[in-house]
């Protein structure tokens, strides 16, 4: 059973992934095309839960012990619904457009109410899960 996946507010959370990244204008482009408002995060925003974030209602903080630990761009999708295939094709348009997000996932009411810090722990958990899994 998929889960399910917040329609609003419409926002994209970029974690190291910016400008000088490849596949940086496909990204931009689709966004604009999927009314999505790009949002660009850093460890000044690990502490800050990801429903403020993609509402434009959190505000930056100290940075954290460790907040170094995550390297791996992510990417975190609100807005977009996978029963109208709208997510999939987003995710497809970006990935043959040559950015690569090793790391990504769509905002569901759980996740929601998670700070960044949490989010990406679980994400980066699953990710050397699967890449372990493949490497076996």
């Amino acid at each position: 059973m998929k889960a399910h996946i917040h329609t609003q507010p419409r926002a994209l959370l970029l974690w190291r992934f910016g400008p000088d990244s490849a596949g940086y204008s496909i990204v931009m482009q689709q966004a604009k095309a999927y009314r999505l408002k790009p949002i660009f995060v850093d460890e000044a925003h690990l502490d800050c839960r990801i429903g403020d974030l993609c509402s434009g209602r959190a505000e930056a903080a100290p940075v954290p012990e460790g907040a170094a630990q995550w390297q791996l761009p992510a990417m975190i999708v609100s807005g977009l619904r996978h029963d109208n295939g709208d997510l999939n094709t987003f995710l497809d348009t970006i990935k043959r457009g040559g950015a690569e997000f090793p790391i990504r996932a769509a905002v569901t009411p759980t996740s929601e109410r998670w700070t960044l810090a949490h989010l990406l722990e679980e994400l980066a958990a699953e990710h050397r899960a699967l890449n372990g899994a493949q490497s076996q």
